[in-house]
């Protein structure tokens, strides 16, 4: 068994071969995907997944295929990524001439039978989409759109529309992140830093809370949305 054994194959392969072999068609594979960058993973249209399901196929028969050949393997797998880029690239310049278009499935509360039936949707699979979105009422619907990702997306009338807080002239606070400032006992000084807070105040909610209690001895303490802090000690609540 030698260098040329594993790249071109051969009949009976060592365990090891295998691991290199597998090894490197992974590593082409993560930079095949670096080459498609972000789109390919976030967005897939129907050469995107074209794409994707041949690179994954490809690779699945060839790792276990000791008499495949890696300099074919490789190629193939970065003539799919090139490929892939360029149309992406075109998709970008003339995205109605190369993918596909946001299909109306229901205009000015009126549903398009003819669209429905053309994409397959059947109304189950459209209200079970809508549920997932919180709508449950077709009447609160103005339009709803099929887009090329294959997801529904729907907008509701201004009627059905819940109001703002700016609308009700209540108070908002400006939008933040959850920031863990505990895990396993370890107290995460940048995240204490960026919620504004200090080791102070937070040893003082973790006495108030967990009387006794000190941080190396709390699981997790998250500062959430509001502003509280959430306190868990990783043990169950005793009865």
């Amino acid at each position: 068994m030698d260098l040329n054994d594993i790249i071109f194959g051969t009949d009976s392969m060592p365990w090891w071969g295998t691991v290199i072999r597998v090894s490197i068609l992974y590593i082409s594979l993560i930079i095949g995907t670096r080459i498609m960058r972000e789109r390919q993973v976030g967005i897939l249209s129907g050469h995107n997944y074209l794409v994707a399901a041949g690179i994954v196929s490809l690779a699945a028969v060839r790792m276990v295929n000791p008499k495949s050949s890696l300099y074919e393997v490789v190629a193939i797998i970065f003539s799919y990524a090139l490929v892939n880029t360029f149309l992406s690239y075109l998709d970008i310049k003339f995205p109605r001439q190369v993918d596909r278009i946001a299909i109306p499935l229901m205009v000015k509360g009126k549903l398009i039978r003819k669209n429905l039936d053309a994409t397959h949707i059947t109304i189950d699979n459209l209200l079970a989409q809508l549920r997932l979105k919180s709508i449950t009422n077709l009447s609160e619907i103005q339009e709803i759109y099929l887009e090329p990702t294959g997801k529904v997306n729907a907008l509701t009338k201004p009627a059905a529309a819940p109001p703002t807080k700016s609308q009700l002239n209540i108070p908002v606070t400006p939008p933040r992140f959850p920031e863990v400032v505990i895990y396993d006992g370890d107290v995460q000084e940048q995240s204490l830093a960026r919620s504004g807070l200090t080791l102070q105040w937070l040893e003082n909610e973790i006495a108030a809370a967990h009387p006794g209690k000190s941080t190396d001895s709390i699981f997790l303490a998250i500062v959430e949305t509001n502003g509280t802090l959430y306190i868990s000690t990783g043990q169950a609540a005793q009865p």
